[in-house]
C-alpha cells in the first residue's frame, strides 16, 4: 500500500500544475465577446489560476493574448487605444497611409474589380473591412511569444488552442503547432468581415462557423478539474424568409453546443448593449464583463479551492516575455508572385543592399499595401535561432487587372453630372496603371485619359503622361429641377495634353511638376437679360503652362473631411494668345488678338482640430498673388481668373464676387460628429478679400477697384449622411454675389471634377 501510495503522495506536492487545474473558455461574438477581458482581469484580481485557456473567433485572439504573456490588464489597455479601434474599423494608422500612391481624387461611389482570366466575371468582395493593420499587428504582437515557444501552443505562458472553420474540406480545425498570429487570424476571418486567409493551402475562416465555445476542445486536449467558461454568444434563430442575412447564417453556420464539458465548471454570460461590430464602446464592454464575473465569483471561489499568487504569477510572466527574441528580419521570401512582381515588393521593402531596415519597415510596409496593384498582403514572422532573428515570409496577390468605377454628382439642382472610370492594372518590374475617366450631364462633361508609371528608384518618384477635355455649362437656372433652364450663360471649355512627375515627400508629402499644352474656349453672355436670338462672345486662348505643387495632404475624406489637414503651395507660369470674336451683348464689334504672359502663386491650408469626439472645429487659410491680366472684355476676364470655392456648392457656380487677380480668404467650421461618425452638422462661414476687385465698368470692360475696398462672404450649412456607398446631404448656402444668394438643396455624390490645365 505505502508503495502504491508515494508515488501520488509525491505527484501532489510537485506544485499547482499537478493539483487542481483550471481552464477557461471564451467563446466568439464580435465586439460583445471583448467582456471576455473584464473576465480575465476578474479571475487574476481573486487569485483564479488560469492553466489551460481556449477560444474561438474574437475568443482566440483575448485568449492568444493571455497565452502569449499579456496581463489583463495590459489587454485592457491595448484594446483601448486608438490602434485598435482602427484595426477593428478596417482602416489604417493615419501617419502610415502613403499620399503618394493615391490618385487624383474622383467622383466615384462604387468600385468593381473584374477578373479578365475569368471571361470578365466580375468579383464580388469578400470582406467589408481591411485586415492588413490587424494582420501587420499580430504579426508584430505574437512573433516573439511564438519563437518563445517554439511554435508549440503548449509551450506558451499559458497551454492555448483555438480553432477555426476548413472551408475548403468543411470541417473544423484544431490548432495544436503553428505560429500564433496565424491560428488567431484563421479563427476570427469572420464572414463578409474580415478576408480569409491560407494555411497549408486551405482556406480558413472564423471557428465560430462550427464551434463557437470549445468547451469539448479544453476537456479533449487538457482534461482540466475545472472549466470556467465566458459567452455572448447563441445560436441563431431560424433564417427568415426576407433575411437574407439569416439564410446566409443558417448555411454557413452549425448549432453550437454552449454547455461545460465538465464535471465542475460554470459559464459566466455577460449582459452587454455592445453590438456584434460595434467597437466604439471598448470600456464599457469590458466592464460588463467584469461586474459578471464578479457576480459569479462565491460560485467560482467555491469550485477552484487554489489560489494563483500574483508576485508569482508577474514574475512567471515576465520570465516568459523574457524570452521573446526582438522581432528583427534578416530574410525576405514573398510568395504569390510571378519573379518580376515579386523583385518589386522586395525593392519595395529593402534598402539597396537587400536588408530590411526596421525603423522604416512599417512605413514600407504600408506604403506597399497602397500600390494600386497590390491586392493582398498576409505577413509571417519565422524564427531562425541559428541567426537570432526572424525570415518574413510575405504572401502577396496582385489586384485585379481591371477596375470599374460608378459614381457623380446627383442633385435636387440642375447639376446632375454621372461618372464612369476604367483603370487597367499594369504590373511588372513597375507598377503601372493605365486610367479613362469620363463624365456627363448638361452642368459638366468631360473625358480624361492617363497612364502612371512609379519608376523603380530609391526615391519615389512617378511619371504620368494625360489628356483632358472638358466643359463646363453655367445655364441660367438656380433652385431646382423643377425650374425652366434658360440659355447657356457661360460654358467653359477647355482641352489639354501634357506630363505630370510626381516625387514622393514622407508618407504625407508629395511634390508634383508639370508641363502642358492646351485650348480654353469660353462662349458667354455680357448680361444676364439675353435672349436666344442672342450670340454669344467668344475668347480662346492657346497656351501652354508648366508649374509644381508641393502637398502634405492627412484629411480623411475627399468631400466634407473632418479630421486631418491639407496644406498646399503652387505656383505656375502661363504664356499664350488671345482671340476674341465678339457676340452681340456687348459694345465691341471687332476681333481681338493679344499675347499674354503671367505667374500665380497660391497657398491654402485647410486644418481640423479635435479630431476624435462629437464637436469638431477647422479653419481654411487661402492666399493667391499673381499678375493675371486684363482679357478683352469683362467677362472673359473673369472666366479664368483665380477664383475661392471652399464647398462642394460653390463649385458649382459662376462666382464673379469671388474672383480676384490678388487675394486672401479664410473660413472658419463647426462640426458635430454623431452616431459615430456617420452623421454630421456642419457650419461655416467664409471671408473673400481681393487686393482690388474686377469691375465691369459701363463699356463691360475690366476694371480695378480700390485696394481692399470690396469683399464677398459666403455661409454654408450642411446636414451630411456619410453612407457606405458616399455621402447624402441636405445643404443651405448663401453665397455673395449672386441674383438669388440663397440656394436649398438635397445630394448624393461627389462634386470633383477633372483637372484644369491651370491646376
Amino acid at each position: 500500500m505505502r508503495t502504491l501510495l508515494l508515488p501520488l503522495l509525491l505527484l501532489g506536492l510537485q506544485g499547482p500544475a499537478h493539483g487542481q487545474r483550471v481552464g477557461v473558455v471564451l467563446g466568439g461574438g464580435g465586439a460583445t465577446a471583448m467582456t471576455h477581458i473584464g473576465v480575465l482581469m476578474a479571475l487574476e484580481d481573486r487569485g483564479i489560476p488560469i492553466d489551460h485557456i481556449a477560444g474561438s473567433s474574437m475568443g482566440a485572439l483575448v485568449g492568444a493574448m493571455y497565452a502569449a504573456g499579456y496581463a489583463p490588464r495590459e489587454i485592457d489597455s491595448l484594446f483601448r487605444t486608438d490602434l485598435y479601434r482602427t484595426m477593428a474599423e478596417g482602416g489604417v494608422e493615419d501617419r502610415y497611409t502613403y499620399f503618394f500612391k493615391h490618385d487624383q481624387p474622383d467622383a466615384s461611389v462604387i468600385n468593381v474589380k473584374i477578373d479578365l482570366d475569368t471571361l470578365l466575371q466580375t468579383s464580388l468582395p469578400t470582406n467589408l473591412r481591411s485586415p492588413v493593420l490587424i494582420d501587420f499587428e499580430q504579426m508584430r504582437g505574437f512573433a516573439g511569444a511564438s519563437a518563445a515557444s517554439g511554435y508549440d501552443l503548449d509551450s506558451l505562458f499559458v497551454p492555448f488552442r483555438c480553432v477555426a472553420s476548413d472551408i475548403t474540406a468543411q470541417r473544423p480545425v484544431l490548432f495544436r503547432r503553428g505560429d500564433l498570429a496565424q491560428a488567431v487570424r484563421a479563427s476570427m476571418s469572420y464572414p463578409f468581415y474580415f478576408k480569409p486567409i491560407r494555411v497549408d493551402g486551405h482556406l480558413m475562416m472564423d471557428g465560430g462557423l462550427y464551434n463557437n465555445f470549445p468547451s469539448d476542445i479544453m476537456y479533449e486536449e487538457f482534461m482540466p478539474d475545472v472549466i470556467i467558461g465566458s459567452n455572448v454568444a447563441s445560436n441563431s434563430a431560424p433564417p427568415d424568409e426576407d433575411d437574407l442575412l439569416s439564410q446566409l447564417r443558417a448555411m454557413l453556420q452549425e448549432p453550437t453546443n454552449y454547455a461545460v464539458h465538465c464535471a465542475d465548471g460554470l459559464i459566466i454570460e455577460p449582459r452587454t448593449t455592445t453590438g456584434l461590430f460595434d467597437f466604439s464602446r471598448i470600456g464599457a464592454t469590458i466592464e460588463d464583463g467584469y461586474a459578471a464575473a464578479m457576480a459569479r465569483m462565491p460560485e467560482i471561489e467555491a469550485l477552484v479551492w487554489r489560489r494563483a499568487d500574483a508576485a508569482d504569477l508577474v514574475a512567471r510572466r515576465a520570465a516568459f516575455r523574457a524570452k521573446w527574441p526582438p522581432l528583427h528580419f534578416g530574410g525576405l521570401e514573398v510568395t504569390g508572385l510571378r519573379k518580376g512582381r515579386a523583385q518589386y515588393v522586395q525593392r519595395m521593402l529593402t534598402d539597396r543592399d537587400g536588408a530590411i531596415d526596421m525603423r522604416r519597415f512599417k512605413s514600407l510596409y504600408f506604403r506597399l499595401h497602397d500600390d494600386d496593384n497590390i491586392g493582398r498582403l498576409y505577413p509571417t514572422a519565422r524564427y531562425r535561432p541559428d541567426r537570432g532573428d526572424f525570415d518574413l515570409r510575405l504572401d502577396v496577390a496582385a489586384e485585379k487587372e481591371l477596375h470599374a468605377r460608378f459614381g457623380g454628382m446627383f442633385s435636387s439642382r440642375p447639376i446632375n453630372t454621372g461618372m464612369v472610370g476604367l483603370r487597367y492594372n499594369l504590373f511588372g518590374r513597375w507598377s503601372a496603371s493605365l486610367q479613362a475617366l469620363s463624365w456627363f450631364g448638361k452642368f459638366y462633361a468631360a473625358g480624361q485619359v492617363r497612364l502612371r508609371a512609379d519608376l523603380p528608384t530609391a526615391a519615389p518618384i512617378y511619371l504620368e503622361p494625360l489628356f483632358t477635355i472638358h466643359r463646363t455649362d453655367h445655364f441660367r437656372s438656380f433652385a431646382t429641377f423643377f425650374d425652366e433652364v434658360r440659355p447657356s450663360f457661360v460654358v467653359l471649355r477647355e482641352t489639354w495634353g501634357g506630363l505630370n512627375a510626381g516625387m514622393g515627400m514622407g508618407n504625407k508629402g508629395r511634390l508634383r511638376l508639370d508641363v502642358k499644352y492646351g485650348q480654353t474656349r469660353d462662349s458667354y453672355y455680357q448680361h444676364l437679360d439675353f435672349s436666344p436670338t442672342d450670340t454669344a462672345d467668344v475668347t480662346e486662348f492657346l497656351h501652354w503652362t508648366g508649374g509644381f505643387i508641393t502637398e502634405r495632404n492627412s484629411l480623411n475624406r475627399k468631400q466634407h473631411p473632418n479630421a486631418g489637414e491639407q496644406l498646399k503651395v503652387e505656383a505656375r507660369f502661363i504664356s499664350g494668345t488671345e482671340r476674341t470674336v465678339p457676340g452681340s451683348t456687348g459694345t465691341a464689334s471687332a476681333t481681338t488678338r493679344a499675347r499674354h504672359d503671367w505667374f500665380f502663386v497660391k497657398a491654402t491650408l485647410d486644418k481640423y482640430f479635435l479630431p476624435r469626439g462629437v464637436f469638431r472645429f477647422g479653419g481654411l487659410v487661402e492666399g493667391v498673388y499673381s499678375n493675371y491680366p486684363f482679357l478683352s472684355n469683362y467677362t472673359a476676364t473673369v472666366a479664368r481668373a483665380p477664383v475661392f470655392q471652399p464647398t462642394p456648392e460653390s463649385r458649382t457656380y459662376f462666382l464673379e464676387n469671388f474672383r480676384a487677380q490678388q487675394y486672401v480668404a479664410c473660413g472658419l467650421r463647426t462640426i458635430v460628429a454623431l452616431a459615430h461618425n456617420r452623421f454630421d452638422l456642419r457650419l461655416e462661414g467664409y471671408l473673400f478679400q481681393p487686393y482690388r476687385a474686377i469691375l465691369r465698368s459701363v463699356d463691360d470692360e475690366p476694371a480695378a477697384g480700390l485696394a481692399v475696398s470690396d469683399r464677398a462672404y459666403l455661409a454654408s450649412g450642411s446636414l451630411i449622411y456619410n453612407s457606405p456607398v458616399g455621402p447624402i446631404w441636405f445643404n443651405t448656402s448663401y453665397i455673395d454675389g449672386l441674383p438669388e444668394p440663397w440656394a436649398v438643396s438635397l445630394n448624393f455624390g461627389y462634386v470633383i471634377f477633372a483637372q484644369r490645365s491651370w491646376e
